[in-house]
C-alpha cells in the first residue's frame, strides 16, 4: 500500500515507527543481557541505549529503535536484541547521534559502558576501508550507514507510487557476466518531503527448474547489487542469502545514500553477477524468478516505513507464492553477450591504376579498406587475421615483398613468402588487440610493391587483398570468457579489396560530364539520341600516347565505344572528338592521328555520338545509351599499335564511362 495517512503507529500494509533520539544514560556502566533473559531494568537500559523511551515495556517503538541501532552497528536488524546485540552493546556500540553508547560527545567516558567516548570504529561493520560496500550489511563503506533524517527535506515524505520497468523481464545472464540488470521499478514520492531508502528485501525462486538442475543460488550468482539510477546503493553476497525453503532464497539488503527527492520519480534497479563456471547441465533447463518483498524508507521526521509490495503495487514484481516475480534465465556467456564481429569493405577505395617505379620499390600501396564492428556486450581479444593476396603476375612475391595490416592506428607487418602461385594467404598474428564492445574499427591492408621486371612483374599486372569467408574462419578472436567466436554467427561479413593495376606510366581518367538527349522525331517516339561524354585524361609517371578519332583503325582509338542497353539492333555512330587542354597533336585530322601528353599534362576530350535503335528488334521502347568499354594507350609513339598496346578496362573505370540511358523506339517493324 502506497497512499496512506502518516502516523507514528502500526497501519495495515505498512510498518511505521518513530525514531526518537535519546540522551545518554545516567546510570553507571553495566552489562547488557538479551531481552528474553534480562529483567525490566535490563530492558530500560537497552531502551536508553537504542534511543527509545525507558519504560521497561518492549513494544513496537522499542523494537523499531532496536532495529535501527542494530543497523547502525552492523547487525541483523530484527529488533529482537538477542545474544549478538548484547555482545555488541557490551563491547561498545554506536547510536544514531554518531557517538558510542552512553556518550553525547567525543569527550569523557560512556555512562553505560565506561569506555572512552573518543573510541569510534574507523569503518562501518564489515568494511576494511572506506571503499566499496560492507560484506555483512551490504551498505556503503564510505560513511555512516543509512540515511539520517537530517539529510532529508520535509518531514512526512512517502512513496506515492511504484511501477515496474517492463523492459527488464526475462533477462539472460551469461557465465561470468557482471552487473546484469534483471529487475527494475520506478519509485515516485509525494509532495510532502524527501525519503531515504534504507533497505530492500529480495527473493530468488528456482521452483521452475528441472529436477536435475541445481537449486542453490550461489551455483548461479555471486553478488546482488541495488542501484538508484546509476548509483550503487547496496550490495550483498549470495552466500549471505537465507534459504527459506528448497530453491527459495531471500535477503534484506541495507541501502545507503539512496535519497529520493520530494515529488520525484527515481529508478531502482537490481543487478547480478554470475559465477564464472555456470554448469551447462544447470542452465539448459533452468527457470528462476526474482521478486521484491518489501521496501523500507525513512522520512525527514525520522519515521521509518516498511512498505510490503502487493499485487496492487506491482503484481509482476512482488512475491507471494512459488515462481512469483520477474523471470530470469542463465545461458552461456556468448549467448548472453550476443557478440557479433561484423566485417565490411569500405567502398570508398576504388580499383585503379597505381604508378610504380621501374628501378625501386613503391611503398605502402593501399589494397583494401574495411571496418570491423563489434556488436554485443563483450569485448573481443583479436590475435590473428589472415588475408588472401591475388595477382596475375608470375607469383605474389614477385609483386610484393612485404604486406601490412593496420587497425585502430596500430600497424602489423608480414613478409610475403616465396610462392609458385598467383594466390597466397598471409596470417597477421600476435596482434594482441582488444576490441571494445559497441565500437567500429577501421582497418587497411597495404603492400610494398616491387619495381616492374619484365617476365615476372609486367606493366598492367595487378594485386588484390581479401578477407573472404575462408580467411574469416581462421580469424582468432575470443570473447571476455576466452571462448573463440563462432564463424558465421559471431563473425560475419567479408571485405574484398578492389584490384589495383600497376604501371610505370599510365593515364588517369576521370569523367567530367555525361549526358544523353533524345533527338526530335516529330509526333513519333524518338528512335535516336545524342550522347555526350567528356573525359579528363592526365599523364602520370611519364609520356602517354593516345590515338585520335581519325585513326583509320577504330579498334585502336583511345576509347572503345559501345551501346549501353537497347537490343542487338542498336548502334553508336557518327562520333567525334573535340580536344582541349595541354597536349600536342600529330597527323591532325589524318590517318595515324595521335596525341602526346607529357607527365602531368591533362587533355580534355569531348566525345559526341549518335545512339540509335535499328529496324526490327523489340517492339517495345528500350532504355539505350552509350558507354566506353576500354581506354587504350601506349608509352611509345612508334605506330598505332604501340600507342594502343595497353588497355584499361577494369570495372571501376568502365562503370563511370557511361552517358546514361534514354527510352528509344525501333525505327520500323
Amino acid at each position: 500500500m502506497l497512499n496512506f495517512f502518516k502516523t507514528k503507529a502500526f497501519k495495515v500494509g505498512s510498518f511505521v515507527v518513530a525514531l526518537v533520539i535519546a540522551g545518554a544514560m545516567t546510570a553507571s556502566a553495566m552489562t547488557y543481557m538479551p531481552i528474553k533473559t534480562g529483567g525490566v531494568e535490563n530492558v530500560k537500559a537497552i531502551q536508553t541505549l537504542v534511543g527509545a523511551t525507558a519504560d521497561g515495556k518492549v513494544g513496537p517503538m522499542t523494537k523499531a529503535a532496536i532495529a535501527n541501532w542494530q543497523t547502525a552497528n552492523g547487525l541483523v536488524a530484527d529488533g529482537a536484541f538477542g545474544p549478538a546485540s548484547a555482545a555488541k552493546a557490551n563491547a561498545g556500540s554506536t547510536i544514531s547521534n554518531g557517538f558510542p553508547a552512553g556518550c553525547s560527545s567525543a569527550t569523557g567516558f560512556s555512562t553505560t559502558t565506561g569506555m572512552s567516548c573518543a573510541t569510534v570504529s574507523s569503518y562501518p561493520a564489515g568494511c576494511a576501508s572506506a571503499v566499496g560496500f560492507s560484506s555483512t550489511t551490504g551498505m556503503s563503506c564510505a560513511g555512516t550507514p543509512g540515511t539520517t533524517p537530517g539529510t532529508l527535506t520535509g518531514t512526512f515524505g512517502t512513496v506515492s507510487n511504484m511501477s515496474q520497468i517492463s523492459s527488464l523481464s526475462s533477462e539472460e545472464i551469461g557465465s561470468g557476466q557482471k552487473e546484469v540488470k534483471v529487475l527494475g521499478f520506478d519509485v515516485t514520492t509525494s509532495k510532502d518531503g524527501d525519503i531515504g531508502l534504507s533497505s530492500i528485501k529480495l527473493t530468488f525462486d528456482s521452483n521452475g527448474n528441472n529436477s536435475l538442475d541445481s537449486d542453490r543460488l550461489n551455483d548461479y550468482l555471486s553478488t546482488v547489487t541495488v542501484w538508484l539510477g546509476s548509483t550503487k546503493v547496496g550490495s550483498a553476497s549470495t552466500a549471505d542469502f537465507t534459504k527459506e525453503s528448497t530453491g527459495v532464497y531471500s535477503k534484506t539488503i541495507q541501502l545507503s545514500g539512496a535519497v529520493v527527492k520530494t515529488d520525484t520519480t527515481e529508478k531502482v534497479y537490481v543487478s547480478v553477477d554470475a559465477v564464472s563456471n555456470l554448469d551447462s547441465g544447470d542452465i539448459d533447463s533452468d527457470s528462476w524468478t526474482i521478486a521484491v518483498n518489501n521496501l523500507r524508507y525513512i522520512d525527514g521526521s525520522g519515521v521509518t516505513t516498511t512498505d510490503t509490495i502487493t499485487d496492487a503495487d506491482m503484481a509482476n514484481v512482488n512475491y507471494v507464492s512459488a515462481n512469483d516475480g520477474v523471470a530470469i534465465s542463465f545461458v552461456s556467456f556468448s549467448t548472453a553477450a550476443d557478440t557479433e564481429l561484423k566485417i565490411n569493405v569500405d567502398s570508398a577505395l576504388q580499383a585503379g591504376i597505381v604508378t610504380v617505379n621501374t628501378t625501386s620499390d613503391t611503398n605502402k600501396v593501399t589494397l583494401l579498406k574495411g571496418t570491423m564492428k563489434l556488436d554485443g556486450t563483450s569485448n573481443v581479444w583479436l590475435d590473428e587475421v589472415p588475408f588472401l593476396f591475388t595477382t596475375n603476375a608470375t607469383n605474389v612475391d614477385a609483386v610484393t615483398p612485404t604486406v601490412y595490416f593496420t587497425i585502430d592506428g596500430t600497424e602489423y607487418s608480414e613478409s610475403m613468402i616465396s610462392t609458385a602461385g598467383t594466390t597466397e594467404s598471409v596470417n597477421f598474428n600476435d596482434l594482441n588487440k582488444t576490441l571494445t564492445a559497441g565500437k567500429t574499427y577501421t582497418f587497411t591492408v597495404t603492400a610494398d610493391v616491387n619495381d616492374i621486371e619484365t617476365s615476372e612483374f609486367d606493366e598492367g599486372d595487378y594485386l588484390s587483398a581479401a578477407l573472404d569467408a575462408t580467411q574469416r574462419a581462421l580469424v582468432v578472436a575470443e570473447n571476455d570468457q576466452g571462448d573463440q567466436l563462432t564463424d558465421g554467427t559471431e563473425m560475419t561479413g567479408v571485405a574484398s579489396g578492389t584490384i589495383q593495376y600497376f604501371y610505370s606510366i599510365a593515364p588517369v581518367v576521370t569523367v567530367v560530364s555525361a549526358s544523353i538527349t533524345p533527338n526530335d522525331n516529330g509526333s513519333s517516339a524518338a528512335t535516336s539520341a545524342t550522347a555526350k561524354l567528356k573525359l579528363a585524361i592526365k599523364a602520370q609517371g611519364g609520356t602517354v600516347y593516345l590515338n585520335g578519332d581519325d585513326e583509320s583503325t577504330a579498334a585502336k582509338e583511345l576509347i572503345t565505344l559501345a551501346v549501353d542497353g537497347g537490343d542487338a539492333t542498336a548502334s553508336v555512330s557518327s562520333y567525334t572528338y573535340n580536344t582541349t587542354g595541354t597536349y600536342t597533336t600529330t597527323n591532325s585530322a589524318a590517318d595515324n592521328e595521335y596525341f602526346t601528353l607529357n607527365d602531368g599534362d591533362t587533355m580534355y576530350v569531348d566525345i559526341t555520338a549518335v545512339v540509335a535503335r535499328g529496324a526490327g528488334g523489340s517492339a517495345s521502347a528500350l532504355l539505350t545509351g552509350m558507354k566506353g568499354t576500354a581506354i587504350l594507350f601506349g608509352t611509345a609513339s612508334t605506330d598505332d599499335t604501340s600507342r594502343s598496346v595497353n588497355s584499361l578496362s577494369f570495372t571501376a573505370l568502365t562503370d563511370i564511362l557511361k552517358t546514361g540511358q534514354t527510352s528509344l523506339s525501333r525505327t520500323s517493324a
